[in-house]
């Protein structure tokens, strides 16, 4: 917000075309509001789970556990300054808007065609108007003041009652950001440009009507809810009366706005101003407090490994099973280096279910799994894998179809691996004698001597080391 009201101070301010001007403003709050889950404040995968400890179990999984930590305390003292600050704005709202109450009800009220008149014995207040209320003192309603009629009616008419009811609810907001505070006194001048040529259209003298300002200019005034007639900043509502109605081509100048947010929007995305936001927005009120009746937070060690790797001279295919994932599973990238050259996977597939994972990561060149280092981005955190001790624990064999359809087609077979991809439908037979899938995974591969494949009987034949 602060980088788009300079662009428009340094652009649009000096314009004669407030209409537009302050649509620009309002646009400026809109588009501030909207743009902040682009500001990081809707963390991404690898901000939410970064802290974490890996270790290597004698099975080859891979346990990744969360690792505790505590918030700093400068977090939640911004906390606090930020909710103070918005309590003391808050009050001095309610304050003024209380007394701005009591001057309208202590009025005489006088219906007139689409808002009321109040007419005050309290001359102490500049003439001003509220929502459908205009309020003027007893001398200037004796003295049919119809200037100060016209100029209200404008603040009227274009509902800027609305205008400073967004404006203040900023400022509560951002109390701590200059810009608030600055596009609300800017919004107020804007107002006071469109309510100062309604006037003069409507055939006042300007010189007059000038005075009449310059004579007001000493009346109290509500602050930040109403438009009063003694707007502070009258040189600059004067030299205004006198400039030409700016073109339409000058509007292009809002355009500017764009690469000022695009600048911001940039300067965010830097990791430390990010980490920054994410501390502040995680933060707790009460870090000290007693957490010994708070819920303990459960830990959940997620487990993976690899259980299958093919390597057709082409490409390396790696499958990795997740344990304990519950219902989140994000893969968003992954690495192998193998014989020096490391490539990005070109295919990653995942499936879920009931906290078991599979993934299954492609890669565009064929590598040395003895030599070959795997990581992947999962649920956020970079998880290395060591493709040596896979290939030291497992034997994958191979097996291509014939083409005939009528036969079974197995792609790969893993002896001893969690995951055996032998179908369900394949007998399996160690030394001649039919062995279960919980045999095949509790047989050793250190010892088998040959494995052969028959598709013609669907059968998987094991020849173990005598």
């Amino acid at each position: 917000m602060l980088a788009m009201y300079l662009a428009y101070r340094l652009f649009l301010a000096r314009d004669n075309q407030h209409g537009f001007n302050r649509g620009v403003l309002l646009g400026i709050y809109v588009v501030s509001f909207l743009a902040l889950p682009a500001m990081s404040l809707s963390e991404n995968p690898a901000s939410q789970s970064t802290a974490m400890t890996l270790s290597v179990n004698e099975s080859g999984w891979t346990d990744v556990i969360p690792a505790t930590h505590s918030e700093p305390v400068w977090g939640t003292i911004l906390i606090w300054i930020f909710l103070a600050g918005m309590i003391v704005v808050t009050v001095r709202t309610v304050i003024v808007w209380a007394k701005l109450l009591a001057v309208i009800r202590s009025g005489e009220k006088i219906i007139r065609n689409g808002y009321t008149l109040v007419v005050t014995e309290d001359e102490r207040y500049a003439p001003f108007s509220w929502m459908n209320y205009m309020v003027i003192s007893r001398k200037d309603y004796e003295n049919n003041c119809s200037a100060i009629a016209a100029h209200e009616l404008k603040h009227i008419v274009a509902r800027h009652w609305i205008d400073l009811l967004i404006a203040q609810a900023v400022c509560i907001i951002g109390w701590f950001n200059p810009a608030a505070w600055l596009m609300r006194d800017e919004l107020m001048l804007i107002h006071e440009y469109q309510a100062d040529i309604a006037v003069i259209e409507k055939g006042h003298d300007p010189q007059e009507y000038q005075m009449l300002l310059i004579k007001k200019a000493v009346g109290a005034r509500f602050p930040s809810l109403a438009n009063s007639l003694n707007h502070s900043k009258l040189k600059k509502r004067i030299t205004m009366m006198y400039k030409e109605k700016s073109g339409a081509g000058r509007k292009l100048k809002a355009l500017a706005l764009v690469p000022m947010l695009a600048l911001v929007l940039g300067v965010v995305s830097v990791p430390t101003v990010r980490a920054v936001v994410s501390t502040i927005s995680g933060s707790e009120l009460s870090p000290g407090k007693d957490t010994k009746n708070l819920p303990k937070r459960e830990i959940r060690v997620q487990r993976f490994k690899v259980t299958n790797i093919n390597n057709d001279g082409n490409r390396m295919t790696v499958v990795i099973k997740g344990e304990n994932l519950g219902d989140n599973l994000t893969v968003s990238g992954g690495t192998l280096t193998s014989g020096g050259k490391t490539s990005n996977a070109n295919s990653l597939q995942c499936e879920m279910t009931d906290g078991m994972a599979t993934i299954t990561a492609v890669f565009p060149f064929a590598g040395d799994s003895k030599n070959s280092k795997l990581t992947l981005m999962i649920n956020g955190n970079e998880i290395p894998f060591n493709l040596e001790n896979f290939s030291q624990n497992s034997r994958t064999v191979m097996v291509g179809g014939d083409g005939d359809t009528s036969k079974p087609t197995v792609s790969e077979i893993v002896i001893n691996g969690d995951t055996a991809s032998v179908p369900a439908d394949m007998a399996i037979y160690l030394d001649g004698e039919e062995i279960s899938e919980a045999d095949l995974r509790a047989l050793s591969s250190g010892n088998i001597a040959s494995v052969a494949v028959d598709i013609q009987n669907n059968a998987v034949k094991i020849t173990s080391k005598k």
